[in-house]
């Protein structure tokens, strides 16, 4: 028997039109076959060099549906213009144990990837009429917290592209003391395991976060899949240990938002 069935959520995915719709009446709407089949084209799977951007936002009460349409409207047409950034997602709360509506995730070559993309968004939204700072400083005001938290991807520590799947479920650890490199290693055989039973896996190492050492992306179909994995891999022997070496974990559910999907 598959570990991970191929189930369709129908809670996990909007449709282009009806986003800010369904985010302010709190409810779901399933993605079209065609749109559905457009957003599997794009892919997020970690490259050597890779750092990643994470920027996690609470918005002030009734304010969501106004910063999602300055992200679409303003912020990602810059995102497509440009080449520095490799690949921009958007992901939705579906469940989460800290308040949160929007995580954020940019791609870029390294830090200095980052640098470039910066310089070449500030020349681009100055072409437009506008600045960065500007659409930047827009989406903060309607936001009440926000934070940033940047990785270092490994690639050799998953296989495929999370982000394709329904539902993406991120996965922060906390290592103990010293055991960063041993959790790396042990973390490779639940990889092989991951691989071997069709789980879409990516890790991060934390360059920069509130105590965090790494950071992981799960994609599955359903709520029902994600809690078979984790009746599943909690069985195998290699989760076991990594276990051993973690002082704390923290998880949450996402789904993407196509509207912020770039590249």
């Amino acid at each position: 028997m598959p570990i991970i069935p191929s189930r369709i959520c129908a809670l996990t995915r909007y449709g282009t039109r009806s986003l800010m719709l369904a985010i302010a009446l709190g409810g779901a709407m399933p993605l079209s076959p065609a749109l559905r089949a457009a957003t599997a084209l794009h892919a997020q799977a970690p490259f050597e060099g890779e750092v990643r951007q994470l920027v996690t936002f609470r918005f002030l009460p009734g304010r969501s549906g106004d910063a999602m349409q300055l992200y679409t409207e303003q912020a990602v047409p810059l995102y497509q213009a440009g080449s520095a950034m490799r690949s921009f997602r958007g992901l939705r709360e579906v469940e989460s144990p800290i308040p949160l509506d929007l995580v954020v995730v940019s791609s870029f070559a390294g830090m200095a990837g980052m640098d470039d993309s910066n310089a070449e968004l500030r020349g681009l939204a100055a072409e437009s009429g506008t600045s960065i700072g500007a659409i930047y400083g827009a989406i903060g005001a309607l936001s009440s917290s926000h934070d940033d938290q940047f990785v270092a991807m490994l690639p050799r520590l998953g296989s495929g592209d999370p982000t394709a799947a329904s539902l993406v479920a991120l996965v922060w650890y906390q290592t103990l003391a010293g055991e960063q490199e041993q959790f790396e290693r042990s973390l490779k055989d639940v990889v092989e395991w991951e691989a071997e039973n069709g789980v879409r896996a990516s890790t991060g190492r934390f360059l920069i976060s509130d105590g965090w050492t790494h950071l992981r992306f799960l994609g599955f179909e359903s709520l029902a899949d994600y809690q078979s994995y984790w009746d599943s891999v909690s069985g195998a022997g290699p989760h076991g240990y990594l276990e051993g070496l973690t002082a704390q974990r923290r998880e949450v559910i996402l789904a993407l938002v196509p509207e912020l999907t770039v590249r």
